[in-house]
């Protein structure tokens, strides 16, 4: 037992078990262990001594060789896009009050045509806004079909662009844009709302989308790549040496311990005669013969399916919980701003409700923080736990960080109620709504870091569960949640709230000592990873 980590008899090399290393090339250690790194490629400039993982082809048109402006500018497109994401769930919730009016509508039931699908999705369909209900359903229900696409993809993009010591920074800005899409759309939509009407918040973002319509055909050149590089290997079950094209992005850090013994060089990867660089229209082609052949050969059903399987297992199912119960009380704080502040004694108008979100503490800044603490945080943690570990990193260390979302969370939350129904100055709950969102975005990295530690070679199976279920809950929570205020006031409805937020809190607990046994479980009984 490991720092109270229960151990696995099933395994010898639990996925996400793994050396901790502060060399840099700590990665190209686990993933090519038994190799000559000095013939592998290397960084440029001062990454000159990190081995690259994952290896690049000698293929110009590998989004790894990209020039890092190319690069660049992929991501900033997504983290754009990433921020409408959020922005689109509170878009119009400070005028909920006067919009229910306005349609003939309890505030329950706008309430679940705005929060129940959280969308990106394409701007035409709101150009021809107007005020009848169902098309609003309608509406989000379309916009919710283009965010889902949209919020999975990030993350894999992100992997297909950068090497494993770049993704820290971008891994941390698009879960701030997401979170942060939600915290700013308030108060740019506030004054919208007061000076010319709910309707102008839709129009504008359809031009907000439209933009980035042409900035995804322009700018964002297919990511998929799938490179092979020429790597002796040693099959465990007979000790026999071949060379052969193994695809490492594929493979969990277990199974290359496992089968990478040589220590001879790699070989050469393709010549980059075969190869040369697509010109600018090409590489915007919307469909790409390479990528369709090197494409995932599971069923088209298990391929829908998978994300919800995923879903189901230990880690992901913990994560979710945590995850998806974070991001949705965001979703519903949103919500219940309005219902709160224009109500006596605040009796604030649209504009003001939004200005909640930039005055005193902003939500924004705490989000921004929380998120340069994040990675810190998570390196000196595994520094610490790891070398009292005997050098060995498990990714339950990840789950530590759990403890600042369970202290922050909780206080916001239950402060929120506190001041809110003892009608406390405007600031006091709108500090409490600091302290959510600080806790809420550290919580949201440990849960999406352990689900990635732990499924390396099934990332975007898990983190499709993962996500899937955080939208099913906002979608179910939307339902009820105005109604519950009502008639039980804020303070049930936010200790309720607190409650459940120490709840999932305390099921780290259990997932901390028996993650590792449960790592081992999962990859011997469920299939979550990709054929080619």
């Amino acid at each position: 037992m490991g720092l109270g980590i229960l151990e696995d008899s099933h395994l010898e090399n639990v996925p996400g078990t793994s050396l901790f290393n502060d060399d840099p090339n700590a990665a190209a250690l686990r993933t090519y262990e038994g190799l000559d790194l000095s013939g592998l490629k290397h960084g440029h400039g001062k990454y000159a001594h990190i081995v690259l993982v994952p290896q690049p082809s000698d293929d110009p048109n590998d989004p790894l060789n990209w020039p890092r402006w190319r690069k660049h500018i992929v991501f900033i497109v997504l983290a754009y896009g990433t921020l409408l994401c959020g922005a689109m769930g509170p878009l119009v919730t400070a005028d909920i009050v006067n919009i229910k009016s306005e349609l003939g509508r309890s505030v329950q039931a706008v309430s679940r045509a705005l929060g129940s699908t959280l969308s990106l999705s394409v701007g035409l369909s709101t150009i021809w806004w107007s005020a009848n209900y169902n098309m609003l359903v309608g509406a989000r229900v379309l916009q919710g079909i283009g965010r889902a696409a949209f919020e999975f993809l990030v993350g894999a993009s992100i992997a297909d662009i950068y090497f494993v010591h770049e993704r820290g920074v971008p891994v941390a800005l698009w879960n701030l844009s997401l979170i942060s899409g939600i915290n700013i759309a308030p108060p740019i939509t506030g004054p919208i709302i007061a000076k010319l009407d709910w309707r102008w918040c839709f129009k504008l973002y359809s031009i907000a989308c439209a933009t980035l319509f042409v900035l995804q055909v322009f700018l964002m050149p297919e990511t998929t790549y799938h490179r092979h590089l020429n790597l002796p290997t040693i099959h465990p079950n007979n000790g026999r040496v071949e060379s052969g094209s193994e695809d490492f992005e594929k493979k969990g850090d277990a199974e290359l311990v496992s089968e990478v013994r040589s220590s001879d060089a790699p070989q050469p990867l393709e010549s980059s005669s075969k190869h040369s660089l697509k010109a600018y229209l090409e590489s915007l082609a919307i469909f790409n013969q390479d990528v369709i052949a090197g494409s995932d050969k599971s069923s088209f059903g298990y391929l829908l399916v998978r994300p919800f399987v995923a879903c189901l297992t230990p880690v992901c199912f913990w994560a979710s919980l945590l995850y998806g119960f974070g991001i949705t009380w965001l979703t519903v704080l949103a919500i219940c701003v309005a219902q709160i502040f224009s109500a006596e004694p605040y009796f604030f108008s649209a504009e003001d409700v939004g200005l909640t979100y930039t005055n005193a503490v902003s939500p924004f800044i705490c989000a921004a923080i929380a998120a340069c603490l994040c990675g810190p945080l998570t390196d000196y943690t595994a520094r610490r736990m790891s070398r009292i570990n005997n050098g060995i990193f498990e990714p339950e260390f990840r789950l530590v960080l759990v403890v600042f979302y369970a202290f922050f969370g909780a206080m916001g939350f239950f402060g929120w109620g506190i001041s809110a129904h003892d009608k406390d100055a405007w600031i006091v709950p709108v500090i409490f709504f600091g302290l959510i969102v600080f806790g809420v975005t550290i919580g949201s990295s440990a849960a999406i870091g352990y689900v990635v530690d732990s499924h390396r070679q099934a990332r975007n199976s898990t983190l499709g569960g993962v996500i899937a279920f955080k939208n099913v809950l906002s979608f179910a929570m939307t339902f009820f949640i105005n109604d519950w205020l009502a008639s039980r006031g804020i303070l049930n409805m936010f200790g309720v709230v607190g409650g459940v937020t120490l709840f999932t809190c305390i099921l780290t607990i259990p997932m901390y000592i028996y993650g590792k046994r449960a790592r081992s479980w999962i990859h011997r009984n469920v299939n979550l990873e990709a054929k080619i």
